[in-house]
């Protein structure tokens, strides 16, 4: 097949369109010719050579959407010609965690796109009806590819943060692709959304997505500002998107019992961290990893009915990657917002 491969870890440079073998799939499992795909700050990352399991060469990308091309003989539900979106993560439906409804922790099934499995910068990708959700036909293709990460994992941090209709909730990195989605599900479901952003041009965006309040925080200090918005008590909660530059300030804007929710770290390594804050104050550190399959389908739903709009930034042929990440890394991925696509055909 046609893909993109990881030939080394490195620059983007290291991105090379070229051939890559088709991957060969189970009696359990399908094989998807992929429409399109999205590019996140994980890929950034993983083309960097941080994730352990990645061994090059490799096909990248894990939010994908296509056509099933061919099914397994143990496969229900799903045949030749179906639409679907994919989940992150191919779940083995057994293990303490699928059991437990909690699929995006499964370690037991085949694993990541991009890591474990060939991922959607190629042709074509082995999914299971575990993983699949299919698409209703007045959602396009390329909208498809983003729901999984760009739309549920803000969507499955919202809910890992316990929040109320009412309750105040600040969002770093608000301005990314899935930052904006996560703004636009917190005011959905009834919260009093701060968002912060690096970026004084990207104010009025926030604010036309969902955001009550934007704190435009070059310096990644908000914390003062937070407070002063609310009264001196604090959130209730922090979506925390960007990791390392904003944390300590994003700890520092919590209420008493608040909940800091860590979805995703721009910059691997370590944070300092005072425990006496978090002692004090009762303060709770949530690990909130991507969607569940199940939040794939509640956000299929959404977009279907109108009531969530994803946000494309700009598509670009998947024979582009390396240009895609170059301008993701440089924080000049489309003037709109939104989540960079790549497309096949």
């Amino acid at each position: 097949m046609k893909a993109t491969v990881l030939t080394q870890f490195g620059a983007p440079e290291v991105l090379q369109y070229g051939e890559a073998d088709t991957p060969t799939w189970l009696a359990s499992q399908m094989l998807v010719r992929v429409a399109a795909c999205g590019v996140c700050g994980h890929d950034l990352l993983n083309r960097e050579g941080h994730f352990p399991d990645t061994q090059t060469p490799c096909v990248m990308g894990h939010e994908i959407a296509g056509v099933v091309q061919e099914v397994g003989a143990l496969v229900t539900g799903l045949a030749p010609g179906d639409r679907v979106a994919l989940t992150q993560r191919i779940s083995c439906g057994t293990c303490p965690a699928c059991r437990a409804g909690r699929d995006n922790l499964c370690r037991s099934g085949p694993g990541f796109y991009g890591e474990q499995i060939s991922g959607g910068y190629g042709e074509f990708v082995i999914a299971s009806p575990r993983n699949a959700v299919p698409l209703p036909a007045n959602i396009d293709l390329d909208i498809g590819a983003i729901l999984s990460c760009a739309v549920g994992t803000g969507y499955h941090a919202l809910n890992r943060a316990r929040l109320l209709p009412g309750d105040t909730v600040v969002i770093t990195a608000a301005s990314g692709g899935v930052g904006l989605h996560t703004v636009e599900l917190a005011r959905l479901l009834g919260l009093r959304v701060i968002a912060t952003t690096s970026s004084a041009r990207k104010v009025d965006l926030l604010r036309e997505v969902g955001a009550n309040e934007v704190i435009a925080a070059p310096d990644n200090q908000f914390h003062k500002a937070v407070r002063e918005l609310t009264g001196g008590a604090g959130a209730d909660a922090v979506i925390e998107i960007a990791g390392g530059p904003t944390f300590g300030s994003s700890i520092r804007s919590l209420a008493v019992g608040g909940r800091l929710v860590l979805v995703g770290n721009v910059q691997p390594g370590n944070v300092p961290l005072n425990p006496a804050l978090p002692i004090l104050k009762e303060i709770e550190l949530v690990g909130s990893a991507h969607a569940l399959v199940s939040d794939l389908r509640r956000i299929v739903d959404l977009v279907a009915r109108g009531v969530v709009k994803p946000k494309i930034a700009e598509k670009l042929p998947v024979r582009e990657a390396a240009r895609a990440h170059a301008l993701l890394g440089s924080g000049s991925a489309g003037g709109a917002g939104g989540r960079l696509v790549l497309t096949h055909g």
